[in-house]
């Protein structure tokens, strides 16, 4: 388990990223041999990821909720991501092949993918009583200087 951070900690990250949300929506639960592998194949590609620091990717979080499977992840830049999904040496394009051969248009298992770029210091982080987590886990982190709500100092990466 996590250690808890006590105190409040904000992001210290001075470079672009981008935040990428991926997942899959399971429309009939009977058609296993449809959307097993497109569960499996998420944790596949991140272990050959997180293998691997130059491909990119600075951190992820998978949450299931329901018929959903989502991750959240972050990387360097849009390129790092692009490069990756259209790399013949890479698990993302067999991945994809297969979905588009077994599965594609027909209803059975939902796809999604949302990106996000975001600039250096265009963000707001406050985390509390936290091991790490999200941004701060994906980068670096900081003692907060405003705890107080009250404190109205503005510093870059806290919320205000």
């Amino acid at each position: 388990m996590a250690k808890v951070r006590p105190g409040r900690v904000v992001v210290d990250y001075s470079e672009d990223l981008v935040v990428f949300t991926v997942g899959m929506r399971i429309n009939k639960f009977w058609k296993f041999r449809k959307w097993v592998p497109v569960f499996a194949s998420m944790p596949k590609m991140l272990r050959e990821l997180e293998a691997d620091p130059d491909l990119g990717l600075l951190d992820s979080r998978t949450m299931i909720g329901g018929r959903v499977i989502m991750v959240v992840q972050y990387w360097r830049s849009e390129e790092h991501l692009e490069r990756y999904a259209h790399s013949q040496a890479h698990a993302h394009r067999g991945f994809w092949k297969w979905f588009n051969r077994n599965v594609k248009s027909n209803g059975e298992v939902g796809l999604w993918h949302e990106l996000y770029k975001v600039r250096a210091g265009d963000y707001d982080t406050s985390y509390i009583n936290m091991p790490p987590y999200g941004l701060a886990r994906a980068t670096k982190e900081r003692d907060a200087t405003r705890t107080d709500p009250d404190d109205h100092d503005h510093e870059a990466g806290a919320v205000h």
